[in-house]
């Protein structure tokens, strides 16, 4: 009887860990990357994550645009892109495909994230500054700019490591 109980608390309390605990993956850096201390460049880099470096991947944003990852002692965020999953015995893109494959969690980023790894960094005091904050907009030649009476069209070449990007967007006005 006791060891009946003592099994039912132990299922219980395994059953109350978050997802997040549950659900860690085995991954790489697919190039040598910041890791950051939110899901976007504009959170400042916590250090630097050398190529092919195993890291542990926890889960992704709703969009799979930023993944919860673990360097080491070092807890923070990196681009979905930058890394690849060990996914059927092979090394894999980040996909949301392969994600739920995984099993890895959508989480999601918030004060507590922040107030739980970051208490000792010098940039701590200032979540106000980064959360919520627009992402800044893309640096590069813009070509074909026209703008009529309520709305502006662009093109933008961005030259970066990794490739040339090329985004055309509009812009309104209110």
């Amino acid at each position: 009887m006791n060891r009946f109980i003592t099994n039912l608390v132990v299922l219980a309390a395994t059953a109350l860990l978050p997802a997040t605990a549950q659900a860690a993956s085995p991954a790489r850096a697919v190039n040598t990357v910041n890791l950051r201390a939110g899901p976007g460049t504009h959170y400042p880099a916590i250090v630097t994550v050398p190529a092919g470096t195993r890291i542990t991947t926890f889960g992704c944003i709703a969009n799979y645009s930023w993944c919860d990852v673990a360097w080491g002692p070092n807890r923070g965020w990196m681009a979905a892109s930058m890394i690849q999953l060990f996914h059927a015995g092979r090394p894999v893109a980040v996909t949301p495909a392969v994600i739920a494959g995984a099993g890895l969690a959508i989480v999601a980023f918030n004060r507590a994230y922040w107030a739980t790894h970051y208490p000792a960094q010098p940039w701590y005091g200032a979540w106000h500054r980064y959360y919520g904050r627009p992402h800044p907009a893309p640096v590069g030649r813009v070509s074909g700019a026209t703008c009529g009476p309520n709305a502006c069209g662009y093109g933008v070449i961005r030259r970066s490591p990794y490739g040339t990007t090329v985004r055309h967007g509009r812009i309104t006005r209110p």
